[in-house]
């Protein structure tokens, strides 16, 4: 997932929310340039339950992780 490309999306629509769903593979991000991107808009981030939540965590991003279906 390019997450750049959210944050360039982000920036320019300025959507109150947005919510991302990916297996956390992304580019490293700086958190400042994140927080600047994404200015008053709240950003979630939905990880697949095998994909790595890393980092959208050290870019800032608050993040769900999906867990394994009950059988």
């Amino acid at each position: 997932t390019s997450m750049a490309c959210v944050l360039e999306h982000i920036q320019a629509t300025r959507p109150a929310a947005a919510v991302v769903i990916t297996d956390g593979y992304i580019e490293e991000l700086d958190p400042t340039r994140v927080t600047e991107c994404l200015g008053r808009t709240r950003l979630h981030a939905i990880i697949s339950r095998d994909g790595s939540p890393a980092a959208i965590a050290n870019a800032g991003i608050p993040y769900t992780q999906l867990a394994r279906i009950p059988k």
